[in-house]
């Protein structure tokens, strides 16, 4: 059965048991957000979607009466006070879930300190190997619900390969980056397993070090004369800056990108350079499912401007904790804060609903099973839908 019929279908049935005791007037959840850092423009467009999200469940009546307690911490973009915060928010705040935190640079930090708390986390925008399923460290707790590299990266590629055959490609990756490193590697597998040759493989600076330095470290790549270019970055504007540059030098061959080309603000400062530059995304502006319908119209009604892929996983997870909660049966008044944390671990093995991701539901290891949309940027303020892969392009 495809995804969607199994969505729908988990959909169609009752729920069955659920806790005699009367419910909780509140259950809080925390997010740890990069609203300072790098990462900054992403992490305020979650914490926008998540309180949009909360206001919109608890004004229509809560779950089952039961009001969503929102907490946001930030990450500061830093691993070692992002593990410090996950801390602080599970023992000192008493959060009974936790989104986030927005980079996987800072998730391999703090996820293990949540998981020692037994405490599910929910990641919203990690998409790097070993976040869930097999991982360096106990991670039973961590689920996720932002679409991993090895799809999204896998499908961009394989889609360009198919419709335009290249035969050479430049990596082009920041240091001393988990996302971007991480991405660069799966591109150049994808590339490899398809024949095309890897002629330059380049590294653009750190995010700490701003975009100085991206013209020439493009200008690298491009002395091997390769006819496509992979692209990825913490960073956006480093993102943007070598869209830029790469044009700029007189490169007229596809660019593709990782995760951090599905950002708004990315797109928006890449400008007329970077249209027809290619992403995988876990989401697409413009599908029409009536989840995301609802969704896009809320959020250009609260901040008058149109969401990105990273504030549509926010809302979703929001989304996603509410009916794990309720599934889980995690609304009794006579829990324990750690009875309640694990009924909602329990929970999350039951989700099953269509978000504006589209239709959703976990792997056995805690992963997003979702279709992947390829996207093209307009050269403007948006992206055009490509094509959708579901599993694959």
């Amino acid at each position: 059965m495809s995804l969607l019929g199994v969505v729908l279908a988990a959909l169609t049935l009752a729920s069955c048991g659920g806790s005699s005791a009367a419910p909780v007037d509140r259950v809080r959840v925390a997010a740890l957000l990069s609203l300072t850092g790098a990462a900054a423009p992403i992490g305020v467009e979650q914490a926008r979607a998540m309180r949009l999200a909360v206001e919109r469940i608890n004004a229509d009546g809560g779950i089952k009466g039961t009001q969503l307690d929102l907490v946001i911490a930030d990450s500061r973009s830093n691993p070692e006070h992002s593990a410090s915060a996950m801390r602080s928010l599970i023992v000192g705040r008493g959060a009974a879930a936790v989104m986030g935190p927005t980079l996987s640079f800072d998730a391999v930090k703090a996820d293990p300190v949540a998981n020692a708390l037994k405490t599910p986390v929910l990641a919203v925008s990690n998409t790097v190997p070993g976040i869930v399923g097999r991982c360096a460290y106990a991670c039973e707790w961590i689920w996720r619900n932002s679409l991993g590299a090895s799809r999204t990266v896998t499908s961009n590629v394989a889609y360009l390969v198919n419709q335009r055959n290249p035969r050479t490609a430049a990596l082009l990756h920041a240091a001393s980056d988990l996302l971007a490193t991480s991405e660069s590697r799966i591109a150049g597998a994808a590339f490899r397993a398809r024949g095309v040759r890897i002629v330059a493989d380049v590294t653009l600076p750190a995010p700490a070090d701003g975009t100085d330095g991206v013209a020439a470290d493009v200008a690298r790549a491009l002395r091997a004369t390769p006819a496509s270019l992979f692209l990825t970055a913490s960073d956006g504007a480093a993102v943007a800056a070598a869209i830029r540059a790469a044009r700029a030098q007189g490169f007229t061959g596809p660019i593709l990108g990782g995760d951090v080309l599905n950002e708004a603000s990315v797109v928006d400062e890449a400008g007329k350079d970077g249209a027809g530059a290619r992403s995988g995304a876990a989401w697409f502006a413009g599908n029409d499912f009536p989840a995301n319908t609802a969704f896009v119209r809320a959020y250009r009604g609260a901040y008058h401007e149109t969401p990105d892929q990273f504030a549509a996983q926010a809302y979703s997870g929001v989304m996603i904790l509410a009916q794990a909660i309720e599934r889980g049966d995690a609304l009794g008044d006579d829990l324990s804060l750690p009875q309640r944390r694990a009924a909602i671990q329990k929970g999350l093995a039951k989700v099953a609903l269509t978000t504006p991701l589209g239709p959703f539901r976990f792997t056995r290891d805690h992963d997003v099973d979702q279709i992947v949309w390829l996207l093209e940027s307009n050269g403007e303020d948006a992206h055009d839908l490509v094509q959708f892969c579901d599993p694959t392009c």
